[in-house]
């Protein structure tokens, strides 16, 4: 048996652009629905979400049906969550509030096998390499392996491009709530300083051939972003999508 390609680390590499859906209801069920929208790739989210491991592998088994890749977003760096969730076949990770490039080589480290300069814990069967079915799954874990780390306050700004040329680092990939409020512009992510910084960290990621990424709901937004030259763009999250269709709606029989 071999390992399933992972689509969007091929087209990122490839410099072409994959348009991604969050997942922030935890819900395998939701997720299904989003996972076969024809989306390249979908974002289950344990940082803002009340999903705990066995949630999100309940998700990552319904997206295996579809041709999506699906990226976990984790609440923080730490080594054993990171571990947890390859273990349970979340090989695209998020990483959030990355600020440095000694934090994004420990990120890396934690993703990695000891034989490759990692830490990663060895474990002989699990749902990653299929219960010990993947031939060769250990030596071969880092071909698959997609590592995204947010950009997310002024500090991870400035180190942009020192992130992005840490060997491993795949994706940089801003966070615009978090940077707009930590610039002082808290919903407000097209304030024109806001901008600046977000166009830097394309430019830092692009500097060393590394993809660049951002969520943007707004479709006018997302299109500018596509347009400059961001790859992997979230354009939406199941709970927007199912808040504002209801919103509409009702609103359409009360008017």
């Amino acid at each position: 048996m071999q390992e399933k390609p992972n689509s969007l680390k091929s087209a990122l590499q490839a410099g072409k652009a994959h348009i991604g859906i969050w997942c922030s209801l935890g819900s395998a069920l939701t997720t299904e629905i989003v996972a076969g929208s024809g989306a390249g790739w979908i974002l289950i989210d344990g940082e803002h979400s009340p999903n705990h491991l066995l949630t999100i592998m309940a998700q990552l088994q319904v997206a295996a049906a579809f041709p999506c890749e699906a990226v976990v977003r984790l609440p923080s760096d730490d080594a054993n969550l990171i571990k947890q969730a390859m273990d349970i076949g979340a090989r695209s990770l998020m990483i959030p509030n990355v600020r440095s490039a000694g934090q994004a080589r420990a990120i890396v480290s934690a993703m990695t096998y000891a034989p490759y300069g990692g830490i990663r814990g060895f474990s002989v069967g699990h749902r990653a390499n299929a219960f010990g079915r993947i031939k060769d799954y250990h030596a071969n874990a880092r071909d698959q392996r997609l590592v995204v780390l947010q950009i997310e306050d002024e500090t991870a700004v400035a180190n942009a491009a020192e992130i992005a040329a840490v060997e491993g680092v795949d994706v940089l990939f801003v966070g615009p709530g978090d940077l707009s409020t930590n610039m002082g512009a808290m919903g407000n992510p097209n304030a024109a300083h806001v901008q600046e910084a977000i166009a830097s960290v394309r430019e830092a990621a692009g500097s060393v051939g590394k993809a660049s990424g951002i969520l943007a709901p707004v479709k006018a937004d997302a299109d500018r972003y596509l347009a400059d030259g961001f790859t992997m763009v979230a354009v939406g999250a199941d709970l927007g999508l199912l808040a504002r269709g209801s919103d509409a709606l009702i609103a359409s029989f009360k008017s």
